[in-house]
């Protein structure tokens, strides 16, 4: 008798506990892209992929501990609609699992199927909070009733900001493909012309999505272009078949843009630079400079560029025609072998003994790394190495 109390108990917490964190969950989903600029949006993402299984832990044993509790498994899984709160409880609950599993198939789910998988949360949020509120033997409690409110608070807020978000996008204008040049065998530039600007930080990024050959997801590019620069430049890696679509566009077909997100920007104008950048890892830089470029900056910038072969070099050319004092360009090639020809050439991966050789004051520069996973977490490992305060050293996280 008295675990079976104990499993009761537990299972109204965990209803507490998943709905407050489902809560949570819509709300930092609608209000993603205002705290973007706080947080970066690649975290936010990751988190909250993160905080839905923990919510869905919370949800789904919430009626699993009132039947292992001595209840009737009969009575949580069809719902009788003679006790209205209790069957709107566990209508809410099929819905929750059909909007994690669509969650987890978005890239294979149509973007307007997923707008109304999303109107589902709404309905799920009402739902529970009506269950929750008529059904709950706590709801009298006084703290119990101010997290109810809170929540309803917080799920309003959230759905007026998104609302407004959606209104701005349709009147800020349509964006549509301009140029594209294939850059090495694998990577191409995409340029994109809207027709109202978009304003952006160097080393920002932008969601593209297009609406053909049932290419439904939305895919991240860091944006290549300067922020004075009238067009948006990327430069795309061509490793699936979104990629492959987007190599094939005509000019003048429309691009559907979402942004511009993202934290990996300057955040000091007096330390000197270190840019570690990795295959096409080296997009937000070329942005970077290029507003060095436009706005004259003199900053101290040392570029180390990790590629497998000459080849392979991103953007070579142009780097190779900036003449500024400022900017210093060191290649690294993992698949070519040594030739004491090229002055600016190192061979291998990066290592410590390269930092060494290249930057001056190891402890008065930022270290900004963007590449493939790999690459970051050896720079990483050898920044600390190297007695490098961690507060001086950001990342790029390629999360798609």
């Amino acid at each position: 008798m008295e675990l079976s109390i104990l499993l009761y108990n537990i299972g109204k917490w965990f209803g507490l506990i998943g709905f407050a964190s489902l809560t949570f969950l819509i709300f930092s989903g609608d209000t993603a892209r205002f705290w973007d600029r706080l947080f970066g949006l690649d975290k936010i993402i990751k988190f909250q992929r993160k905080f839905a299984l923990f919510t869905s832990f919370f949800v789904i044993f919430h009626p699993v501990l009132f039947v292992l509790s001595g209840g009737k498994i009969f009575n949580y899984i069809v719902p009788d609609f003679s006790v209205l709160p209790l069957a709107l409880g566990i209508i809410a609950l099929y819905i929750f699992i059909g909007v994690m599993f669509a969650s987890y198939m978005y890239k294979k789910i149509s973007y307007t199927v997923w707008q109304y998988i999303h109107i589902l949360t709404y309905i799920l949020f009402l739902l529970g909070i009506y269950h929750a509120f008529y059904w709950g033997s706590d709801s009298d409690n006084t703290f119990i009733q101010i997290l109810y409110i809170f929540s309803l608070v917080l799920f309003i807020i959230g759905v007026v900001y998104r609302t407004q978000y959606k209104i701005r996008k349709i009147y800020s204008g349509k964006s549509f493909v301009d140029y594209i040049k294939w850059e090495t065998k694998d990577t191409f530039i995409l340029d994109i012309r809207s027709e109202k600007k978009i304003k952006f930080k160097a080393g920002q990024f932008c969601f593209l999505r297009l609406n053909k050959n049932k290419l439904h997801a939305r895919h991240p590019f860091t944006i290549a272009s300067s922020p004075e620069d009238k067009l948006l430049r990327f430069i795309i890696k061509n490793t699936g078949r979104f990629t492959q679509t987007a190599s094939k566009l005509k000019r003048g077909e429309e691009v559907l843009i979402d942004g511009p997100f993202g934290t990996f920007i300057e955040k000091d104008n007096k330390k000197d630079l270190v840019f570690i950048a990795g295959g096409v890892g080296i997009t937000p830089f070329i942005s970077m400079i290029n507003d060095h470029i436009s706005k004259n900056k003199n900053q101290n910038i040392t570029l180390l560029y990790g590629s497998k072969t000459q080849k392979d070099i991103i953007f070579r050319k142009e780097l190779d025609l900036i003449n500024k004092n400022w900017l210093k360009i060191i290649y690294i090639l993992n698949q070519e072998s040594p030739n004491s020809k090229d002055n600016n050439f190192e061979y291998g991966y990066i290592t410590k003994e390269i930092l060494q050789k290249y930057i001056k004051d190891l402890n008065n520069s930022d270290y900004y790394i963007c590449g493939p996973v790999k690459m970051k977490d050896l720079a990483l490992e050898i920044l600390n190495d190297l007695k490098v305060n961690r507060k001086n050293v950001y990342f790029e996280d390629f999360f798609w």
